[in-house]
């Protein structure tokens, strides 16, 4: 631990220090870009020794290190160098749905959607109307509330409390990729954090339709409806494409299937932004096309990748980080809390409550929400979605939803981890090489004698 410090320390010094060496009047061609990655990356793998030696998950390590160097930080990434990166995120952001498609075997599940579909729902259902309860109430209270009819507050609580209701599919994933986990919890964990994120981002834009609607100005709620059904159901086709090539090639050519992985998921992040997709849905339909139809077996693919998932991850997870803005937390940190506790009792009380015509043992529904606690990409982007698609009063909301976003992602994969850990499914999964999968062996190789 004191050696993690001390490189910490020297990398900080060695990144402040350099500020120096340009003069105050020069141009530099360019934001930054890689260099900010290197220092981002080389940071947060140092981080991660630290955590570890005191038992806290990687993923927190990643986020409190990329906002130590944020804009808001010591300032070493400046905006533009976040902005340039942002491609590196729909990268991860595949990458990570790929994973979690690899891990879910549909005929493995099949005995069990009905109570993942409940247990979502139950989870989903509790945090949403504890969240739109206190939204209601803190809109007597805060200014953002100040001056407007109840219909208008309704809808802003609507609006919020379907907005934080999102799970994090990356940070779940990304803390049981490190944990090792695997096992039905393991299962439950990731199908229910990417079916409900699917949820949030349907009922949210339906939401937004409402508002539009009950509102007025600020935009056509059927347009809005439309480019939501091209986002979700063009992605899923989209994925349904890239699948089948990357069991080609997987099958076909058994090489460098690591670096293919990562060339796709380049092509996924450039598509993703011109034709409005998302690399979380693309990339998850083609994981599960590869694990559940193709012959190839989702587990090799895991391992393939695993050498350049450690560094994806922690890039991804620094930037989010990086993105944290302190002086727009701190100034609504005591109701972002309120709303982070009350979310979470939500999701505890709706799965107990509400779970058991799941089927789902008391055990398990006593472990499901730990899941559900963390919070990153999807609940951020909503934010963001409110403050540009309601210009009178999404700016201050967005202020809020963002605020209590920071205390989820900060303390969720923490509490998340530890339950991981105490479940009993922490490193029960053991990778097989793809070169030793008997549909995967080297045709041209000499039989064992």
């Amino acid at each position: 631990m004191t050696r993690a410090l001390i490189l910490v320390a020297v990398v900080l010094a060695v990144a402040l220090g350099s500020r120096s060496f340009l003069p105050a009047d020069a141009v530099v061609t360019g934001s930054g870009a890689t260099l900010a990655m290197g220092l981002m990356l080389l940071m947060a793998l140092l981080s991660a020794q630290l955590t570890h030696v005191l038992r806290l998950p990687h993923v927190t390590a990643y986020i409190l290190a990329g906002a130590l160097m944020g804009p808001d930080g010591l300032a070493l990434l400046t905006s533009a160098m976040l902005a340039d990166l942002s491609p590196v995120k729909s990268v991860a952001v595949g990458l990570i749905a790929l994973l979690a498609g690899c891990e879910l075997n549909l005929r493995a599940l099949a005995p069990r959607l009905r109570q993942i579909g409940l247990l979502s729902f139950a989870g989903l259902f509790g945090g949403f109307f504890a969240l739109f309860g206190l939204l209601f109430a803190l809109l007597h209270q805060l200014p953002l509330g100040e001056g407007l009819s109840t219909t208008h507050r309704l809808v802003i609580a609507l609006i919020g409390a379907n907005g934080l209701c999102a799970f994090s599919p990356p940070v779940v994933i990304g803390i049981l990729t490190e944990s090792r986990a695997k096992g039905l919890l393991t299962e439950l964990w990731i199908s229910i954090a990417v079916l409900a994120d699917i949820a949030i981002v349907l009922t949210f834009s339906l939401t937004s339709a409402l508002a539009h609607q009950v509102l007025g100005g600020g935009g056509d709620g059927q347009s809005g409806l439309w480019s939501v059904l091209w986002h979700l159901f063009g992605s899923l086709g989209a994925g349904a494409l890239i699948g089948p090539v990357l069991a080609f090639y997987i099958v076909r050519v058994g090489r460098r299937v690591g670096l293919f992985v990562f060339a796709s998921l380049f092509v996924i992040a450039q598509l993703s932004g011109p034709l409005h997709l998302d690399p979380l849905l693309m990339g998850l339909t083609a994981g599960l096309f590869l694990e559940n139809v193709s012959p190839v077996s989702g587990e090799q693919v895991i391992h393939e990748t695993e050498v350049a998932s450690l560094p994806t991850f922690a890039i991804f997870f620094a930037l989010i980080g990086a993105e944290i803005h302190f002086h727009e937390f701190f100034a609504v940190a005591p109701y972002a809390l309120a709303l982070a506790v009350t979310r979470a009792t939500g999701l505890f009380l709706g799965v107990r409550l509400l779970g058991g015509p799941s089927g789902a043992d008391a055990r398990t529904r006593s472990y499901v929400p730990f899941g559900m606690l963390p919070q990153a990409g999807i609940a951020i982007a909503l934010a963001t979605a409110v403050k540009t698609t309601f210009p009178t009063w999404g700016p201050a909301a967005s202020t809020l939803m963002l605020g209590t976003i920071v205390v989820n992602e900060l303390i969720g994969p923490v509490i998340f981890r530890i339950a991981v850990g105490r479940s009993g499914e922490a490193n029960q999964r053991h990778d097989l090489p793809l070169a030793e999968h008997p549909a995967h062996a080297d045709p041209d190789a000499s039989p064992a004698t």
